[in-house]
């Protein structure tokens, strides 16, 4: 009897530790795929009008001291455009926001970012994508833009 009862034991614990072990490492994937023929500024609108918003966003190719696009385009040169940013126009922002992108090359996912906001009422922010070593890789790109999670904007521009 004494046995059995070790062996039921020994069966829980394993048991529970495989449990946490899938529910810790058990993390959300990388979203698969980027919707076919997104408009160039497809919005999904807001719950609220207090709540917070990304009112507009575009590509550019410079920002002034404040922010704001000063180089607005769709379409980047992939050898010489060395900084590309993502503007955004932002509405009832409070301290403490998420806001975020996920974006895809040629439908395929690149890469993902999440930025805190640290003040209040906020009117622009930016994201920027530096080249590296070498080109741009060329093709057609999508940024999804989220406020605290749910999706609010999507830009679309291209690298030749």
């Amino acid at each position: 009897m004494n046995k059995t009862l070790l062996y039921v034991i020994a069966a829980v614990v394993v048991l529970g530790a495989v449990v946490l072990v899938v529910t810790r490492y058990s993390g959300s994937p990388a979203p698969a795929v980027q919707p076919q023929n997104p408009s160039p500024a497809a919005q999904v609108p807001a719950a609220s009008t207090n709540a917070p918003t990304i009112a507009k966003a575009v590509m550019s190719r410079s920002i002034d001291t404040k922010g704001n696009a000063t180089g607005v385009a769709t379409t980047f040169n992939a050898k010489t455009d060395k900084i590309v940013y993502a503007v955004l126009t932002l509405k009832n922002i409070s301290k403490g926001t998420k806001l975020s992108y996920v974006r895809y090359l040629n439908n395929k996912y690149v890469d993902s970012k999440v930025a805190v906001t640290t003040k209040d009422n906020l009117a622009t922010f930016y994201f920027s994508f530096e080249k590296g070593i070498g080109d741009y890789p060329k093709g057609n790109y999508a940024l999804n833009l989220y406020i605290n999670g749910k999706k609010s904007q999507s830009v679309n521009y291209v690298f030749n």
